[in-house]
């Protein structure tokens, strides 16, 4: 039957004339047709927008960067949706080809293809040619908040978090993210600003706004709130390579270790009251860490201590991480800096 007799049929049903069911049943399919209409003038109105060439991309606002594996490569993310990626250790850059213009805040790769990048708007990037190209999987306009940390234990497990208690976790590798706030109890809706998994990547932690710590020890399942050592914001938590162990930092240049099998916390002398912002776990011990007013710091025992570090250009540092030949690129407000574990600092220019 087609679709005006079923409708014809239903009205009739209701005591309305043959005729009023004629006219109404094409009312309803008129009104049927414009909306079907709308829609496709809606979405052909609201093409992807893509992140705008730029010969200045990396001497702009960038927010966080990684080494990719095994590969060497590095890439970074930031503002305008600018992605760029380097396989030289940081000597020359290439412009990932982006489907955004938002903010980037954190990227993160599980192996030298596949990655993930979030940022404003509750969005979500993924690649699957390690940074060069990438597509959107996920974006939320209603919620009116960034999405701040990104972590994955494998290519299929991850989690994003963000401001608000934003968390969201997909198991098919970003095919579809699921809202997993109820999992997790945070009445006041803190933001979750950073996620990590340790050395056995079935314990993860998040930190937060108002020193907020959670742990969990079956792949983000369920959490746990740990009783934490400082109540201003942490920005970053990162593994220190130990059992059960890591590092959370945020205001004022505090620096806390946990010790997991002691369930215990130290605080550790930075010799800065610089907010840190961006840190990652390098290998053998050592870990960086990178923040307000151009400092940056490296532990060569786990995070038991750490040298400081200064920018002669004092410009906020937000992302650190170390290149294949030893040395460190830096990313923040002044764009980015390749720098040796002396201190010199080389800004990178086109």
């Amino acid at each position: 039957m087609r679709v005006a007799d079923q409708v014809g049929t239903s009205l009739s049903k209701l005591g309305l004339s043959k005729v009023s069911c004629i006219g109404l049943t094409v009312c309803l399919l008129f009104a049927l047709m414009i909306t079907a209409l709308q829609a496709k003038e809606n979405s052909m109105s609201t093409p992807v927008v893509f992140a705008e060439p730029s010969a200045l991309a990396q001497q702009k606002l960038l927010i966080d960067v990684t080494t990719v594996g095994q590969s060497g490569r590095l890439v970074a993310v930031g503002d305008r949706g600018h992605i760029l990626y380097s396989d030289d250790n940081g000597n020359t850059w290439q412009q990932a080809k982006v489907p955004t213009r938002q903010l980037l805040t954190a990227v993160y790769f599980v192996s030298a293809k596949q990655g993930w990048a979030v940022g404003h708007d509750a969005l979500i990037l993924a690649t699957t040619d390690g940074g060069q190209t990438w597509q959107q999987q996920y974006k939320n306009l209603t919620t009116e908040a960034p999405l701040l940390d990104v972590w994955f234990s494998s290519e299929f497990e991850g989690f994003a978090v963000g401001a608000y208690g934003q968390i969201l976790r997909t198991s098919n590798g970003g095919k579809s993210w699921e809202d997993w706030s109820d999992h997790i109890e945070n009445e006041e809706e803190f933001h979750f600003n950073s996620i990590t998994g340790l050395k056995d990547k079935r314990e993860m932690v998040i930190a937060g706004e108002a020193g907020i710590v959670y742990y969990s020890d079956n792949q983000g399942m369920t959490w746990q709130r740990l009783e934490s050592p400082y109540e201003g914001s942490l920005f970053g938590v990162i593994a220190n390579g130990t059992p059960h162990g890591f590092v959370a930092f945020g205001l004022r240049g505090h620096v806390f270790r946990y010790d997991g099998s002691l369930n215990s916390w130290s605080t550790i002398p930075t010799h800065t009251e610089q907010s840190l912002f961006g840190g990652q776990y390098i290998v053998d011990g050592r870990l960086v860490l990178a923040g307000n007013g151009g400092v940056w710091l490296i532990s060569h025992d786990y995070g038991q201590q750490f040298n400081l570090h200064k920018q002669s250009d004092r410009k906020l540092v937000s992302g650190i991480t170390e290149t294949a030949d030893g040395n460190y690129i830096l990313v923040g407000q002044g764009g980015i800096v390749k720098n040796i574990p002396q201190g010199n600092d080389l800004a990178i220019r086109p």
